[in-house]
C-alpha cells in the first residue's frame, strides 16, 4: 500500500501563524500546489501578530574572537543619526563591548579588555545617554561608564540588595528624563538611577503576581 496526503493538508500542519504572509506568498503560492481558494483560507487563519516582515539591511560581526567579532552578544544599543549612527554589543563571555559605526559597519572601538580601571567581566546591558556616554553592567555587580570614544569614566554599585546595589544586572535603558533603568536580576527587581548612580526608586519585588519578578534580564522604555 501507500499512503496518499494532499498538499494542503501538509501545508496545514505547518505552524503558519509563526509565519509570514510573504514567506508564504513566496515559498508556497508560487509553487503552484495549492488552489487560490486554499491559499485564501490559509491566509484568513493567519496570526495577524507575524504579519510584519523586517528586511535585513546589514550584518556586524561573526562568531570569534577577533577585532570584529563575538563569542556571545547579551545585548545591544543605539545611538545617533545619519552617519554617526553606533551600535555597541555587550559580548559577554568575550568580555568586552565592540561598538560599531552603523552605516559603515566599522568598528570603531571596544572597551572592557584593557587592564585596570574600566576592564569588564562579563558584560550584560548596555545603554547610551543622551550625550553619547556608554553605560555597560556587568558580573561584577555594577555598571560602568565610558566616554564617546571608549575612554573609562567612572563606575557605580556594589554587591547587596539596598539601594543602588546590584546582583547581576542586566538590561539597561535610559527614561526621556536621563534616569537609568536598571534589571537588577538576582534581586528581583528594576532600580531607577541618575546617570551618578545616586539612587531614585525601586519598582517590584519577587513573586508571582501583579508588579513582581523573577530574574529580570531586560529593560525597555517607552516614550
Amino acid at each position: 500500500g501507500r499512503l496518499c496526503v494532499e498538499v494542503g493538508d501538509v501545508v496545514g500542519m505547518l505552524d503558519l501563524g509563526k509565519l509570514s504572509r510573504r514567506y508564504i506568498g513566496e515559498a508556497v503560492e508560487g509553487s503552484g500546489l495549492l488552489s487560490g481558494e486554499r491559499l485564501g483560507e490559509i491566509y484568513a487563519g493567519l496570526s495577524i501578530g507575524y504579519d510584519r516582515v523586517f528586511d535585513v539591511e546589514r550584518t556586524f560581526g561573526s562568531c570569534g574572537s577577533g577585532t570584529e567579532q563575538f563569542i556571545d552578544v547579551a545585548h545591544v544599543a543605539v545611538h545617533g543619526e545619519g552617519a554617526n549612527q553606533r551600535v555597541a554589543c555587550a559580548d559577554y563571555e568575550g568580555g568586552r563591548v565592540l561598538i560599531f559605526n552603523v552605516e559603515s559597519g566599522e568598528c570603531v572601538y571596544s572597551v572592557g579588555q584593557s587592564e585596570g580601571p574600566g576592564q569588564l567581566t562579563r558584560p550584560r546591558g548596555v545603554a547610551f545617554n543622551g550625550r553619547g556616554e556608554l553605560f555597560v553592567s556587568d558580573s561584577l555587580h555594577r555598571i560602568v561608564v565610558y566616554d564617546r570614544e571608549g575612554a573609562y569614566v567612572r563606575e557605580f554599585g556594589t554587591r547587596g540588595s539596598g539601594e543602588g546595589q546590584f546582583s547581576y544586572p542586566c538590561g539597561l535603558a535610559f527614561t526621556g528624563d536621563g534616569e537609568l533603568a536598571v534589571a537588577d536580576s538576582w534581586n528581583d527587581r528594576v532600580q531607577v538611577l541618575r546617570e551618578d548612580g545616586t539612587f531614585v526608586r525601586s519598582i517590584g519585588s519577587r513573586g508571582t503576581g501583579e508588579g513582581m519578578f523573577h530574574y529580570p534580564r531586560d529593560v525597555c522604555v517607552c516614550g
